[in-house]
């Protein structure tokens, strides 16, 4: 599968996606800014729905709080 935002997710178990959520959410960032709604369709997208998107914004604090992403 591929993402309108080059960010392409190969079919793969929902686990092993939460697995790379970082990366994947880093991934999506690293194309623009996004709000955590716009990072979730992403992902969604990409996933073909098997990303369990409530694990995203705690995961998007989490890299705030390692300085790698910031908030606006």
């Amino acid at each position: 599968m591929h993402c309108d935002v080059g960010v392409a997710l190969l079919p793969v178990r929902a686990e092993a996606l939460k697995k790379h959520l970082d990366e994947l959410l880093l991934a999506v960032l690293a194309e623009g800014p996004r709000h955590g709604y716009a990072v979730m369709e992403v992902l969604r997208a990409g996933s073909g729905g098997m990303l369990d998107l409530p694990t995203v914004y705690p995961a998007l604090h989490r890299l705030e709080r390692a300085g790698l992403v910031k908030s606006s």
